[in-house]
C-alpha cells in the first residue's frame, strides 16, 4: 500500500474510533485494516494509536501525523485534481451536517442544484438536533446556528439569521398581543431546551429590554417548537427562515413587529486545516441561502 493509501486509511480509522467501524466504511476486513495500520506505524517507526479492548485512541504521535496528514491529503487532491482539470469537478463523499430544520429548508434544496454542477460528487447528509461528533461521524462540513462552544473546530461565520416573535393568531386572540417586552411575563413562550436561558433579549430604536419568559413546552427541535407555536402553545423567538412558510400560509403572524432580538450567527465549521474542495465549494453555493431576509407578513 503506498504512503497516500496509508496515510487515508490512517485519517479514516481516527475518524471512526475503531478499526472495525473503518474497515466496515471501506469494505474491507477488520484484520486487513489492522495488519495495514501495524504496517505504517512500523515504516514510521512510531505507534499512532493507544488500542484497548474497548477503545482506540490517537498517542500524541498520532495526533501530530493525523494534522500533518490531513493537509498532505487536501494537497494531494486539489494537485490532483488540477492536473485533471477538475479543480472545478470534485468527486468522492462529501458528508454534511446540520440540525433537521436547517436541513429541511435551507441545506436540503441545496443539495440537487449542487450535485447537478459536481456530477461526480456523492451526498451524506446527517441531521441531529444535538451536535453531531464531526470526527467519530467523519463529517466534512457542519452548519451550526448560535455560538460555538467547540473551540478545537474550524469556523467560517458565513451569515446571520434575523430573529423575531411569531404567534398563532388564535393564541393571539385567546391571549391577547403584547404591546411591549414586559407583557411577555404575562405569555406562555415555546422554547429550546438547549438554551443556557429563559431571557428573551429585544431591541427597538436604539432601546433594549431583558424579560424573562416561561411556558409549558420545550423541545431541542426547531420543528417541533414551531408546530408548537402553530398550535396554540405560546410565543416562539424564532428565525425568520424557519416560519416563512407559516407567515405565508396564515399560521403564524408577525408579533411586535417593531422589536427585533439579535441574530444568531451562522457558522460552517470542519475539524482541521484549510476548508477546501468539496466543502469549500458547498459552503459558497449555499452561502446566498445563508442570507436570510425576513419574510413579508
Amino acid at each position: 500500500m503506498d504512503r497516500i493509501d496509508a496515510m487515508r486509511l490512517f485519517i479514516r480509522v481516527a475518524d471512526a474510533g475503531s478499526f472495525s467501524k473503518a474497515a466496515s466504511d471501506l469494505g474491507l476486513g477488520q484484520p486487513t485494516v489492522s495488519r495495514r495500520i501495524q504496517d505504517l506505524e512500523a515504516s514510521l517507526d512510531a505507534a499512532l494509536f493507544l488500542r484497548t479492548t474497548r477503545s482506540l485512541s490517537l498517542t500524541e504521535a498520532g495526533e501530530r501525523f493525523y494534522k500533518r496528514a490531513a493537509d498532505i491529503l487536501a494537497d494531494f487532491d486539489d494537485a490532483e485534481a488540477e492536473a485533471r482539470g477538475l479543480d472545478h469537478e470534485p468527486i468522492g463523499l462529501l458528508r454534511i451536517s446540520c440540525v433537521s430544520s436547517m436541513a429541511r429548508l435551507v441545506i436540503g434544496p441545496r443539495i440537487a442544484s449542487f450535485m447537478k454542477l459536481y456530477p461526480h460528487v456523492r451526498v451524506d447528509v446527517l441531521t441531529d438536533d444535538a451536535y453531531t461528533d464531526l470526527v467519530g461521524e467523519g463529517v466534512d462540513l457542519a452548519f451550526r446556528i448560535g455560538s460555538l462552544v467547540d473551540s478545537s473546530l474550524m469556523a467560517k461565520k458565513v451569515g446571520e439569521s434575523p430573529r423575531a416573535l411569531w404567534a398563532a393568531p388564535d393564541y393571539l386572540e385567546a391571549r391577547g398581543t403584547p404591546q411591549h417586552p414586559r407583557d411577555l411575563t404575562q405569555h406562555d413562550a415555546v422554547m429550546f431546551r438547549q438554551t443556557a436561558t429563559n431571557e428573551w433579549v429585544l431591541s427597538r430604536d436604539g432601546e433594549t429590554v431583558s424579560v424573562k419568559v416561561d411556558g409549558r413546552f420545550k423541545a431541542s427541535s426547531g420543528d417541533l417548537l414551531l408546530q408548537a407555536a402553530q398550535n396554540g402553545l405560546g410565543l416562539f423567538l424564532s428565525a425568520s427562515w424557519l416560519v416563512s412558510d407559516c407567515v405565508n400560509d396564515g399560521s403564524l403572524v408577525r408579533v411586535m413587529p417593531e422589536w427585533t432580538a439579535t441574530p444568531s450567527p451562522i457558522h460552517c465549521v470542519w475539524t482541521s486545516g484549510k476548508l477546501r474542495g468539496k466543502a469549500k465549494l458547498f459552503a459558497e453555493h449555499v452561502a446566498d441561502a445563508l442570507r436570510f431576509e425576513t419574510p413579508a407578513c
